[in-house]
């Protein structure tokens, strides 16, 4: 092995840090689903959904892949060993980054926000929808009545 041994600490932490992060946000905030108005007062407290859904989970992702790139570029594997295990290492890396593009307000879908998010969501799209029909549906018949 290459390095040091505060490199190597260095890279487990990171990678003990994601996994711990992660058990604590499958268990906590992707099975316990929450209510609307959580979701809506939530919103506006950016601390809130933005480091409880996106930017502690997929940052520590992005850390932890990061520090299991270290380690295996530290084991002083084969070339082709490397590249093997630096492509899923790179593609979590890279689903980090786009579930971190949640917290700047692009609304992702299922698999990078709990089902519960996705529901809700639904539903508030499926009311806008009706208001809108509903508002289209006033103005046909306003206008009907104003051509009689």
């Amino acid at each position: 092995m290459d390095g040091t041994i505060w490199e190597l600490f260095l890279f487990i932490g990171l990678v003990l840090i994601m996994v711990i992060v992660w058990y604590y946000y499958i268990t906590a905030v992707r099975m316990v689903p929450k209510s609307e108005e959580w979701y809506d007062d939530a919103k506006s407290d950016v601390d809130g959904l933005d480091g409880a859904m996106f930017m502690i989970p997929y940052g520590s992702l992005i850390f932890g892949g990061g520090g299991m790139v270290g380690l295996v570029a530290m084991a002083n594997l084969p070339e082709t060993a490397e590249t093997v295990l630096a492509i899923p290492l790179i593609a979590t890396m890279l689903i980090g980054v786009v579930g971190i593009t949640g917290a700047v307000g692009i609304p992702l879908p299922w698999p990078f926000v709990p089902r519960w998010v996705a529901d809700i969501r639904k539903a508030k799209r499926a009311r806008m929808l009706e208001r809108w029909r509903s508002k289209r549906a006033e103005r046909k018949q306003k206008k009907s009545q104003d051509t009689t």
